[in-house]
């Protein structure tokens, strides 16, 4: 036995589950009719062709959940275990993935080419999964084990395969680097000691702790924003979704700040970019801004 719930059984095939962002797109797949088998087999496609810009989480995190060391093929078929394990919520997340693809003028057919890195709407549906009862993540159990490192944690072979699988998911929501909680990862934690609700002491602190901007700042690199327009689009469809989640109001005015801009040879376009390389961004995300 484990101190945390069972959450991750390490079945044959399992290791895709380990991915957010592969679990999160296997779920919209299903649920919008499409073959879960082949939009997979086009993300991973997709994801071996990606730029340094938009593959940092995987480095990171040393391709987990995209890379198998025993070469097992990835088993689709345990989604549903995966899904009501980690408490997500299908309605909530194909909101949310929606919102994004339509930014871009994309359908469900296109879901296979969103990059590794998470959405803010899907950090928020993520956070609320994780965070509820019906969830095995255990959250702020997980939070604390990361900070204390106990002694007493069971079977150690067991709790280290748990532990394994929450760091890929915390680190993708910016909460922890490599094993410790972030400064954002404190602050959300003890939000929530307080009664707070997840996702909206997720938002509501990154604002506060100036971190917002540069998370969206690296979203909006990944998700190959290149034009102010084209952030003045994610951002309205961040706000949108947004209004409809939290009770919290949010102001992503300060988001413009994280990037610098450029005049076009294209008239009436302004380029965009975020305003500092990807690993400052990492180090404020990690130390605080």
């Amino acid at each position: 036995m484990s101190i945390l719930k069972t959450l991750h059984k390490s079945r044959r095939g399992t290791w895709i589950y380990q991915s957010p962002r592969i679990t999160l797109i296997l779920i919209y797949a299903k649920t919008k009719g499409l073959n879960p088998g082949q939009v997979l087999e086009r993300h991973l496609d997709a994801v071996s062709r990606l730029g340094e810009h938009q593959r940092w989480i995987l480095d990171k995190l040393e391709w987990l959940g995209y890379r198998s060391k025993r070469g097992s093929l990835p088993n689709i078929n345990e989604l549903d275990h995966y899904q009501e394990a980690l408490g997500l919520n299908v309605g909530d997340i194909v909101k949310a993935m929606d919102v994004v693809l339509k930014v871009f003028n994309s359908g469900p057919d296109d879901v296979f080419a969103l990059p590794p890195i998470l959405t803010l709407p899907e950090k928020l549906v993520i956070m609320r999964a994780i965070t509820s009862t019906k969830s095995h993540f255990d959250f702020l159990k997980t939070m604390k084990i990361l900070l204390a490192r106990p002694k007493d944690v069971g079977d150690p072979d067991t709790f280290r395969r748990e532990l394994r699988f929450r760091r890929t998911w915390l680190y993708s929501l910016h909460l922890i680097d490599a094993e410790r909680p972030t400064c954002l990862g404190y602050a959300v934690a003890f939000s929530m000691e307080a009664g707070e609700d997840a996702a909206e002491a997720y938002v509501v602190r990154a604002g506060e702790l100036g971190l917002l901007k540069w998370i969206i700042a690296l979203e909006a690199a990944a998700l190959d924003v290149g034009t102010k327009n084209e952030l003045d689009n994610l951002l309205s469809a961040y706000d949108v979704f947004m209004r409809d989640y939290i009770q919290v109001r949010v102001d992503l005015g300060e988001v413009y700040s994280a990037f610098r801009y450029m005049a076009s040879d294209v008239g009436g376009i302004t380029m965009a970019a975020p305003a500092l390389p990807i690993e400052e961004v990492l180090r404020r995300l990690r130390m605080g801004a």
